[in-house]
């Protein structure tokens, strides 16, 4: 009985991407090697759809929309005081990136609730 509260307590682990593979090779007539280069290609895709040619946005049909918004750059020096302990300090320079947002369709959102 021990054992049985012990795995029932313990913390359930992300599936990785090679058993991600194999879920998905055993699912379809496609053989892991086929599956890996699909999930490449898939990657690719997004790069080229959010990259700088790119229109920002891409949508991958029944899972989510993926869009990129760049973050400006904000400019440091300014001193501001620390409410907790009352020092003061001066602020850094923060450089611009880009922001990738990943939402899920509104099917996904209600076979979650």
């Amino acid at each position: 009985m021990a054992k049985a509260a012990a795995k029932a307590s313990a913390p359930k682990r992300p599936m990785t991407k090679s058993a991600f593979v194999t879920h998905l090779a055993e699912k379809t007539t496609l053989t892991k090697k086929q599956v890996e280069s699909v999930l490449d290609e898939v990657v690719e895709l997004v790069k080229g759809q959010l990259g700088a040619k790119g229109p920002k946005k891409m949508v991958i049909p029944g899972l989510a929309r993926l869009s990129l918004t760049p973050v400006k750059a904000v400019k440091g020096g300014v001193e501001k005081k620390n409410p907790l302990n009352g020092k003061t300090y001066t602020t850094k320079d923060k450089p611009a990136y880009n922001k990738v947002a990943i939402r899920p369709i509104k099917a996904i959102k209600e076979a979650l609730k």
